[in-house]
């Protein structure tokens, strides 16, 4: 339609003004006349036309085809060349020059508004053409990059596949050994006080049958903490487990923990901060319940229990005087069924800390532990209040 604004560049006065009024007559805008390469180069910059009516020969060492090829490089803007005779040698470098149209002199007015309206629906097809090349081009660049970035995370976790299976392996290897050791001594315990019931019969005394059977229910009791830690564990693990936080006071559900941990009269217990805290209260007696009776295993000392709500967190520590934790394996103890090699004598399945581990990490919090060989290990733990996990 008319309207765009057209350069002219033509080197013969007469020429140019023709067309000048040709073209204002059929409302287009003529933006300037240019009669050689440098001025045509600046009215093009000055004015942005939307489209250049270039003679082929011009003043100076530089023709039009060179000027046409400079001002659509520099700024895409189409070119119709203007020729006295149609030289095939002269069109033929034209059309290398990114033709949009030629016209020869003189020129009739029906085929300038003709060729003006071919060129400017060529060019503006081009740059729809272009603008679709762009995009797709841009399309499967981002594709090429996540292939790429699948490719490196396939690649990476093919590399991380033996790995994997060696620690599966690890830890496959310390659930039976760990839970075959821990379950034998409480059946032996069963087995052999149940023999000594039957084989004494009536000679056997209502005071020694009672210590029997508490044996008994001792040992049974042994092995059901064996198995509900490791089903508390499967369960903290699991990924549809998530932190369900609500509020409930600090200081007292703590008191009832302590209430139900033995022996209760060897924890030394500090409160610090308000009470009311909005944490998961089912995740958070198992954290102080583990970490309570943790301590009081592997210490024959009082332990010490602190507990702070300040600001944003709930710190909880607890420090014991006792056997400690060899350095190399302090990294360690938070694994399954891993128990380090300085507490083999005392019964535990390995699965407490790990237990303790995975709350803490479902409230998105921190668990760090700081030991020295018999003399004792300090745990911190940090849950932060309102966390989104």
């Amino acid at each position: 339609m008319a309207g765009e604004k057209i350069a002219i560049v033509e080197d013969e006065a007469i020429v140019a003004l023709s067309l000048r009024a040709r073209l204002e007559a059929a409302n287009y805008a003529v933006t300037g006349i240019a009669d050689c390469a440098s001025s045509a180069l600046s009215l093009v910059k000055n004015t942005a036309p939307d489209l250049v009516l270039l003679d082929i020969k011009l003043k100076g060492d530089q023709t039009g085809i060179d000027i046409a090829q400079i001002i659509y490089d520099r700024w895409r803007i189409p070119v119709i060349f203007l020729t006295g005779y149609p030289d095939l040698a002269i069109l033929h470098s034209a059309e290398t020059a990114d033709l949009f149209g030629y016209l020869v002199k003189p020129i009739d007015p029906i085929a300038l508004y003709g060729a003006i309206k071919i060129a400017l629906q060529k060019y503006q097809y081009q740059q729809h053409l272009e603008k679709v090349i762009q995009e797709r081009t841009t399309e499967l660049e981002i594709m090429s990059l996540c292939l790429q970035q699948e490719t490196a995370k396939s690649q990476r976790l093919e590399s991380e596949i033996p790995q994997a299976l060696d620690e599966l392996h690890a830890l496959k290897s310390r659930l039976v050994t760990t839970v075959s050791h821990e379950l034998r001594t409480p059946l032996a315990i069963v087995l052999t006080s149940a023999e000594l019931i039957e084989r004494l019969g009536a000679d056997c005394s209502s005071e020694r049958r009672s210590r029997y059977f508490q044996k008994i229910r001792d040992a049974i009791q042994a092995m059901t903490t064996i198995l509900t830690n490791t089903l508390t564990l499967e369960r903290t693990n699991a990924a549809t487990l998530k932190a369900q936080s609500a509020p409930f006071n600090l200081h007292q559900l703590c008191l009832e923990i302590l209430s139900t941990v033995e022996p209760q009269y060897r924890i030394q217990s500090r409160f610090f901060g308000e009470p009311q805290v909005n944490l998961d209260a089912e995740l958070f007696r198992l954290i102080l319940t583990h970490l309570l009776s943790n301590a009081l295993k592997f210490s024959e000392e009082d332990i010490d229990l602190e507990v702070r709500y300040c600001g944003d967190r709930v710190t909880l520590i607890v420090s014991d005087r006792g056997l400690g934790i060899p350095p190399e394996e302090v990294a360690l103890v938070f694994e399954p069924f891993y128990r380090a090699k300085n507490v083999s004598t005392i019964a535990g399945g390995g699965l407490g800390l790990a237990i303790v581990k995975q709350c803490v990490e479902l409230h998105g919090g921190t668990i760090a532990a700081q030991s020295e060989l018999r003399q004792g290990t300090i745990m911190r733990i940090e849950l932060p209040i309102d966390a989104t996990v």
